[in-house]
């Protein structure tokens, strides 16, 4: 009888754990602001281009990975994009960075004039945290029916990402901004990479698709 408490005993701690502290599945709480309305036709706004995305600070490789997933949901949506190669030479020989370009609007009009754009695209990443999961020095109490007696185990904390994103458009002749959307979401430390991408793809959702007979490979 004695071992079998024991066993009992020894048993109890992983399954509290697993049943009250492990997520029954990924959780995502997505925060997103008012988009501003797109006033434009996008027909009339081909090519595009699409500046690399900095990465968030102190998480090298995040903005890369944003990046890569948008400009593959713009060409799904029929966006003629310039070619990545040519706007990164662009940027290098005017020794512009894409932050640069968020507060210089004749900055974006020559390079919409060398690239013969007429809808450029900046994203950020302004928020990129993760906290991983850890053991806190707080315990609970679980009663032990064959121990007749509590047990106390430390509190578990799970995980946690938060990401934000801003997405800007605007137009190539002022270099004006005309379309902005931004939110935020929250996921398990595990998933930051993936929430990001699902943010994305909700910021992006409600923007018009160009019809199939418009869509043309890369543009240099």
């Amino acid at each position: 009888m004695r071992d079998r408490v024991k066993r009992n005993n020894l048993l109890l701690p992983p399954l509290v754990f697993l049943l009250l502290f492990l997520p029954a599945g990924c959780f995502y709480d997505l925060n997103l602001e008012a988009p501003s309305a797109l006033n434009i036709n996008p027909k009339k706004y081909q090519r595009v281009i699409f500046f690399p995305i900095p990465d968030a600070y102190g998480h090298p490789g995040s903005g890369v990975t944003l990046y890569s997933f948008i400009r593959g949901f713009l060409k799904e949506k029929g966006y003629v994009l310039v070619n990545e190669e040519a706007v990164a030479a662009v940027l290098e020989e005017m020794k512009l960075t894409t932050l640069l370009l968020l507060s210089d609007p004749e900055a974006l009009v020559k390079i919409a004039e060398r690239l013969e754009a007429k809808l450029l695209i900046i994203a950020t990443i302004p928020e990129y945290k993760i906290q991983k999961s850890y053991w806190g020095p707080e315990t609970f109490q679980v009663w032990d029916h064959d121990g007749d007696d509590y047990l106390s185990l430390p509190a578990y904390h799970r995980g946690t990402s938060q990401v934000r994103v801003i997405l800007r458009f605007f137009e190539s002749e002022t270099g004006s901004l005309i379309w902005v959307a931004e939110g935020g979401i929250r996921a398990p430390s595990a998933n930051a990479e993936e929430s990001g991408r699902k943010l994305a793809e909700r910021l992006l959702r409600d923007l018009p698709s160009l019809p199939r007979s418009m869509v043309k490979p890369e543009l240099k």
